[in-house]
């Protein structure tokens, strides 16, 4: 049995990256263009069509990728931890980032005139109590509910002392989302594709979290026929899942959109999840590009493309326009991540957390 001493990974780190580089180019390349309605198009105030951005369209998937990555993460580090000590590190984790990045998000919304005074502080109230449904600052925070869900289940477990049924809640979440998308098409539950509260008791994306609970236990305990068959069965719930992902977008932007490059993306990015467990990726500069991945998926929706908008309409060509605010996005993340978070978790510790300052 493998011992579970590793702290760092890089690979995840840097798929958590990728993923997340994934979801800011598919909104500047595809969603703002070819879904009008979108507060990313409407942050850039009107941008042509470019068809031949369209290979982008399937950078969504890196929502999928980022929840099989969480189940994974929050297993590893929750083993050896306290109902306390996770929900601390949860907080500290979370919080810092949308206290910060949030704000910025309503003052563009303002500037841009997608809200008004009353409206944005609606929205960030919201935004900033994480509140499970909209309206939110922007629409990226749906994915915060979803997680907070699985943490919650973790921590339920710890607070039971009961984290070794931790396998078996997985399988149980994984079995009811897998089952939820085998029925959907034969049942036509089209309607329930994006259904709130179904995303919030983990039915569409628990398979996606039982996956990486599996991978952890696999790389850390042991492989075993059941996992691995386990393991295989909720991908393929999460494929469906992915599946039904394509028909929505297809709805919204009037158009087919195919199934195969989202799918293709996903099973690869598992695979190579996989496989970087076995490689020495120490390297303390991998943790730090990860850590960006959260404020960066936070802030490059509308703040990006309202940058992107005024770009091109000051007549930058559009590849050139998506390049520097990509750029421009990633900067930011890194000074989010290296220099505000940890200034706002230093005040948590002298104020939420206290107790651990006088325990030392």
């Amino acid at each position: 049995m493998a011992q579970q001493t590793k702290i760092t990974f890089g690979g995840v780190d840097i798929l958590r990256f990728l993923a997340a580089v994934m979801v800011m180019f598919y909104h500047y390349g595809f969603w703002v263009w070819a879904f009008p309605d979108g507060v990313s198009a409407r942050a850039t105030g009107g941008i042509p069509p470019h068809p031949e951005m369209a290979f982008v369209g399937s950078g969504w998937v890196g929502v999928q990728i980022f929840f099989v990555i969480s189940g994974f993460v929050i297993a590893f580090s929750a083993e050896n931890s306290t109902p306390l000590r996770f929900f601390e590190a949860r907080v500290k984790r979370l919080a810092p980032a949308v206290w910060i990045c949030a704000p910025v998000t309503a003052a563009v919304l303002l500037l841009t005139g997608l809200s008004w005074p009353t409206d944005a502080v609606v929205r960030l109230v919201r935004t900033g109590l994480f509140a499970p449904y909209g309206p939110w600052v922007d629409s990226v925070y749906w994915t915060l509910g979803i997680e907070i869900a699985f943490y919650a289940v973790v921590w339920i477990l710890l607070r039971l002392g009961r984290f070794h049924l931790m396998e078996t809640v997985a399988v149980v979440i994984g079995l009811v989302s897998t089952l939820f998308w085998c029925l959907y098409y034969p049942l036509g539950w089209s309607d329930l594709a994006e259904t709130r509260w179904l995303q919030l008791v983990l039915v569409h994306h628990g398979s996606f979290f039982a996956v990486g609970v599996l991978i952890w236990l696999m790389r850390f305990k042991a492989v075993t026929a059941s996992r691995l068959g386990f393991c295989m069965l909720f991908l393929g719930g999460s494929l469906l899942q992915i599946a039904s992902s394509v028909d929505v977008h297809s709805a919204k932007v009037g158009a087919a959109m195919p199934y195969a490059p989202p799918i293709l993306v996903f099973l690869v990015a598992i695979a190579l999840m996989a496989w970087s467990l076995r490689l020495d990726l120490s390297w303390s500069g991998w943790r730090r590009i990860g850590l960006m991945t959260y404020p960066l998926y936070l802030i490059h929706d509308v703040i990006g493309a309202a940058m992107l908008g005024a770009m091109v309409r000051a007549g930058f060509p559009y590849l050139l326009s998506m390049a520097t605010v990509g750029a421009t996005m990633i900067a930011a993340s890194w000074l989010v991540a290296t220099e505000a978070e940890p200034r706002i978790r230093l005040l948590l510790d002298h104020t939420v957390f206290r107790y651990r300052l006088k325990a030392a």
